[in-house]
């Protein structure tokens, strides 16, 4: 097999989401073929570290590349480095950094048409408390104080997160609910312990104590759980279609999706049932669990939990995801609006690793590079075309 040509060739087309059948089965031949086949791809596949040096190798020789590449990775160094592998370091190395898999040179960088003076930056809103009574609090990320959460309760913001103390005491249990915008997020540490991180666009609804003999929260968008062991009291997340059950353990639920509700687990152990499904399905570490609104059917299949969970530390992951669902979650962070211009747009796919930038340009051009889809943008509004 010529290394230098038909594996990069294969390897853009995993990662841009088009490789055939017969063309994943070569690619399955060439990593069995050598561990180091096997370990550059999963170091490909899966370092973060790349989207956090942008542009960094734009320009650099054979030897410098692929040099750069194994000290990053930890790679031993080789008497005569063979074809395949210096081709990848050179190739692949410097659009890695950009956040986007593509591993042939182009004829020309394609431009997205933009509107004249417009861009989309992310909004700056505050998470909003709504505590007893109707009241609401605007969360600033950098301001410490103590908020009047409940009825003899206070609770201390500090440093981007809320904590509700364990020591409340009080014959009524009041509930609150964070709000977070789109383009926001924010740590939450409820009274048992058990800490949340809410990603953007995301409701939690919950009491300022647990007293009864569960823990129940409501969740509407995506958060990471870390619950505080309890086996006695399990702590139970509930969504309009699906309730997770669990007793210690760390989890992501993102309920954003238009087509269904991603369960995660990273460790621990939790059950999970849909609300018009009898059957609980109880998930082990590295599994998901997806809920079919449509066909109301939960699928469970071993994942790497990275890609689901990387958005708490400022990263987006998109594993070969269609560009249906890729433009969702960025319209959630940057607050736009999507338009797509066909049917088969939304069907392409992509994969890469990007830091959430702070103008989404950056994104769309890689997208842009790896599908050939142009991004008309104007004002808040995004028009997808082919």
């Amino acid at each position: 097999m010529d290394y230098k040509n038909e594996i990069g060739h294969l390897l853009q087309k995993y990662f841009s989401g088009t490789i055939m059948p017969d063309e994943q089965r070569l690619l399955d031949s060439w990593m069995k073929e050598k561990e180091e086949h096997k370990q550059l791809f999963d170091r490909l596949r899966k370092d973060t570290r790349f989207a956090e040096e942008y542009g960094i190798f734009r320009e650099v020789d054979t030897t410098r590349a692929w040099e750069t590449f194994r000290v990053k990775n930890g790679l031993r160094r080789q008497r005569r480095m063979t074809t395949w592998i210096k081709y990848a370091a050179v190739i692949a190395l410097p659009l890695l950094i950009a956040g986007v898999w593509l591993l042939f040179p182009r004829g020309g960088e394609r431009s997205i048409p933009v509107a004249q003076n417009t861009k989309i930056v992310k909004r700056e809103e505050s998470p909003v408390l709504e505590v007893v009574g109707g009241g609401k609090v605007i969360l600033e990320k950098e301001k410490d104080k103590m908020i009047e959460a409940g009825r003899g309760v206070d609770v201390q913001q500090s440093s981007g997160m809320l904590v509700y103390s364990d020591s409340v005491v009080s014959e009524y249990v009041d509930t609150n609910v964070l709000r977070i915008p789109k383009g926001g997020e924010f740590k939450l540490q409820l009274a048992d312990g058990t800490r949340v991180y809410l990603n953007s666009a995301t409701d939690l609804r919950y009491p300022v104590a647990f007293t009864g003999p569960e823990r129940r929260v409501y969740l509407k968008g995506e958060a990471y759980f870390e619950v505080a062991k309890d086996v006695e009291h399990p702590f139970i997340v509930v969504t309009d279609d699906v309730q997770v059950r669990v007793y210690g353990t760390s989890f992501n639920v993102n309920t954003l999706g238009a087509d269904g509700v991603r369960t995660v687990l990273v460790e621990g152990k939790v059950g999970i049932r849909g609300q018009d499904l009898d059957r609980e399905y109880v998930l082990k570490p590295n599994e998901l669990a997806f809920y079919d609104r449509n066909s109301r059917d939960m699928k469970i299949e071993t994942v790497d939990p990275d890609l689901y969970t990387l958005w708490r530390k400022g990263i987006f992951v998109f594993e070969r995801e269609t560009l249906e669902n890729i433009m969702n979650t960025l319209s959630l962070w940057y607050d736009m609006e999507v338009f797509f211009q066909s049917e088969s747009a939304k069907q392409l796919h992509f994969s890469g690793h990007m830091k959430r930038y702070e103008q989404i340009e950056d994104i769309l051009h890689a997208i842009t590079d790896a599908t050939g889809v142009v991004f008309t943008i104007n004002d808040r509004t995004v028009c997808v075309s082919r």
